[in-house]
């Protein structure tokens, strides 16, 4: 069915705009201005703020969590914050044990509400080019690595690691499990990490990430996933959050002020289905699908290249 989202104040980077939705078949069809042409069924969205779902990054699912265990954590962590896709990460300590421990949270995965991408995580002396290969065969396009302030980064084969990923890149993303190091040396081994990175011509996001809130635009660019998820577009599913206007404070600059701990949405649409209304989440295991990575950073600008 064809219908019209109209007044759409939609949250953009610079700044809200005014624009209207034709949606076809829980795609977005057309947006521009005004529809007052077109004669189809039309929602008004004057008093909301629509902004594009959270994708959300996780490293909590586990295949011992009981039915019961899996749904709340999605419900309290994810679909009440407006999430609508998560990377999950997998903990792997070895090459060995990649594919079953992948196997293990695809299997998990098959009850999940939304849709997910899959990412790894291992130690910083288990990386390496045979590794790699590995998880492109298993369909991973993000590797996080665990590294500290005593991690040699300089003693790795770059080059090789490099080579591995040669007309397929994975993004390769530093992990710390102790969030509470001194910030100089926080800030010296990203940027240690960063130029290295630069250095080889590796994809990779050169800060720590924050489970269970929403990646930023940036990082979505360069792992790849955005424009896919993350955006509203011309062409893109219908995914969305909407808050109340009248209850969002403001930057001086105009550009509405919203927490993911504090500003919960009042209305979450994943593929053009309700999740949640105004608290009451609709928690349906099995609609969400694995989505694949084809390109790591294709939508980055040429300036934050690396």
């Amino acid at each position: 069915m064809n219908y019209i989202i109209e007044n759409v104040n939609l949250l953009k980077t610079t700044g809200i705009e005014k624009t209207s939705l034709l949606i076809n078949e829980n795609r977005i069809a057309l947006m521009r201005k005004s529809m007052g042409s077109l004669r189809f069924l039309r929602m008004d969205m004057s008093s909301y703020l629509l902004t594009p779902s959270h994708v959300m990054l996780d490293f909590s699912l586990h295949s011992s969590l009981h039915f019961h265990e899996f749904k709340d954590l999605f419900i309290q962590n994810y679909l009440k914050k407006g999430c609508t896709t998560l990377l999950t990460v997998v903990d792997v300590q070895n090459e060995q044990e990649l594919v079953s421990k992948i196997k293990q949270r695809r299997h998990l995965m098959i009850n999940s509400p939304i849709d997910y991408y899959l990412g790894v995580r291992l130690p910083f002396q288990r990386l390496s080019p045979s590794f790699l290969r590995k998880c492109r065969q298993q369909n991973i396009s993000v590797v996080f690595v665990e590294v500290d302030v005593e991690t040699k980064l300089t003693t790795k084969s770059w080059g090789w690691i490099r080579d591995a990923m040669f007309s397929n890149p994975i993004t390769l993303i530093p992990f710390v499990h102790e969030r509470n190091l001194p910030v100089n040396k926080e800030k010296k081994l990203l940027q240690k990490w960063e130029q290295i990175m630069k250095e080889h011509k590796l994809s990779s996001v050169t800060t720590f990430l924050e489970e269970k809130a929403p990646l930023k635009k940036e990082v979505l660019m360069r792992i790849g996933i955005y424009p896919e998820k993350g955006d509203v577009r011309v062409g893109g599913q219908l995914n969305y959050n909407l808050y109340n206007l009248a209850d969002l404070r403001y930057h001086t600059n105009g550009t509405p002020i919203i927490s993911h701990d504090g500003n919960f949405p009042l209305v979450t649409v994943h593929n053009g289905k309700l999740l949640n209304v105004n608290g009451d989440i609709s928690c349906k295991p099995g609609i969400g699908v694995e989505c694949f990575i084809s390109i790591s950073g294709r939508f980055m600008p040429q300036s934050a290249s690396v």
